[in-house]
């Protein structure tokens, strides 16, 4: 079992003050607002990622935190403590980005202590550090080649043993899987998370792709336009989204226009007039409309006329992909709607385009948007 550097290991969950806290943090670039009024809490020991697509604001949330970024207002905290006008060297964060930034000319061994040496660390206990920041990243015996003799990945785990041998408290990571194809990538989001639990520290990670959040992260929050549309667990934000953005963003979804029959017992109707059940108390109270949706795996595919329960929907196959797998359907329901449907192969038989089916759900797994 590798070990762990002392230093690093955290008491994660016995402090109740949040590794990170932004109170009403707004940041504009002249008109345009890049933050609007997050107010957020990170605790101790997570592996928290904010999420969303380009110019949703993480990025400048995340150099807020790093203090590359001075808030136009609001208050940053770490462990409590106001580092609103700090300089990102003092304090307790380091950063990864997603180019590495590491010295070409150098050695692994090299970029790793050169943190310690600007500090005026002594020799042996470099040598500790590194070899302890090195077994850590897998990286023992790569200590004399150079970044351009290394893979991709292997680079990365430089830049995080570099980062991590100052010891920060919180580690920050801009987008670090991007330059990486898709298999370093999925190899390294596993790399990542148990680093990050074998160190004990809190690590936020900026990240456009959701199964990269969802796969790694404890905790996410959805960002669109400068704000947090969803905060949660990937489970909770996942089959709860709450917004049209988050359930469209994270995931595939089909979404409904429906008319509410009884708001208390969850009944709702399609325009075509098929009555679906939502799970009770999610549907806004007093509304007469409302926009409901369920995952396309969570729904199945069956002949007309089989004795099912749940919500049912009819339609017609218009499109059929096999994808390995799974299928992927396309189904023309009766309203005159298309629903995805995404059925495991675990039986001969498929459906074709033309048969008519019946869509079938669990009531439990319908979601209700705003």
């Amino acid at each position: 079992m590798r070990s762990v550097p002392e230093e690093l290991v955290t008491t994660a969950g016995i402090e109740a003050v949040p590794a990170v806290r932004l109170d009403h943090v707004t940041k504009k670039f002249g008109d345009f607002t890049a933050v609007d009024d997050i107010s957020l809490e990170v605790g101790e020991n997570r592996f928290f990622a904010l999420l969303g697509p380009s110019g949703c604001g993480k990025t400048t949330t995340l150099r807020i935190i790093g203090g590359f970024e001075e808030p136009t207002a609001g208050v940053v905290y770490l462990h409590g403590d106001d580092v609103t006008g700090l300089k990102p060297y003092r304090r307790p964060v380091n950063t990864v980005f997603q180019s590495y930034a590491l010295f070409p000319h150098l050695t692994v061994w090299e970029n790793v202590a050169f943190g310690l040496r600007r500090r005026r660390f002594d020799d042996a206990e470099i040598r500790r550090r590194v070899a302890e920041m090195l077994e850590l990243v897998q990286l023992t015996g790569r200590e004399n080649q150079k970044p351009g003799q290394l893979s991709g990945g292997q680079q990365q785990r430089v830049a995080l043993a570099r980062a991590l041998i100052n010891h920060p408290r919180v580690l920050l990571l801009d987008e670090p899987l991007g330059a990486l194809d898709l298999k370093l990538r999925k190899e390294m989001q596993i790399e990542l998370k148990r680093i990050q639990q074998e160190v004990g520290i809190t690590f936020i990670h900026v990240t456009h792709d959701q199964e990269e959040a969802m796969t790694m992260a404890d905790t996410i929050a959805v960002m669109n336009h400068g704000r947090i549309e969803r905060l949660g667990s990937p489970t909770e934000i996942y089959e709860d989204p709450k917004t049209e953005f988050t359930a469209s963003f994270l995931g595939a979804s089909n979404l409904m226009e429906v008319q509410v029959v009884d708001g208390s017992a969850g009944r709702v109707a399609l325009p075509g007039g098929d009555e679906l059940r939502v799970p009770a108390g999610r549907l806004p109270a007093g509304e007469r409309k409302a926009k409901v949706g369920v995952r396309p795996e969570k729904i199945r595919l069956v002949e007309p006329g089989s004795a099912v329960q749940g919500n049912t929907v009819t339609g017609r196959v218009v499109d059929a992909s096999f994808i390995g797998v799974s299928t992927h359907y396309l189904v023309k329901t009766a309203p005159g709607q298309e629903m995805a449907v995404t059925v495991q192969n675990l039986e001969d038989h498929r459906f074709r385009p033309g048969d008519d089916v019946v869509c079938v759900w669990n009531p439990e797994h319908t979601f209700v948007v705003r």
